[in-house]
């Protein structure tokens, strides 16, 4: 009667688990950059990204809405 033999494996991490990256990630809606272009106002322009503060770095938890990149234009001076 033949026997086969199965694969052992190692003990440790596996090839399928990624290593734990720790370090700073670049920033997702910016690629890295710290700009984006934005149509308010109509017409293209380059502004700070507000995900990461135009630092290009990820900020975990932030809210772009809290800290939008252009602010709204003021209302006029009442007469």
């Amino acid at each position: 009667m033949a026997t086969t033999q199965g694969s052992r494996r190692r003990p440790g991490r596996r090839d399928s688990e990624p290593a734990e990256d720790t370090g700073p990630k670049p920033c997702g809606p910016c690629r890295g950059t710290g700009r984006l272009i934005s149509g308010a106002g109509g017409t293209p322009h380059e502004v700070a990204c507000p995900w990461c503060d135009g630092t290009g770095v990820a900020i975990p938890g932030r809210d772009a809405q809290e800290h939008p990149a252009e602010q709204p234009p003021a209302a006029p001076p009442a007469a």
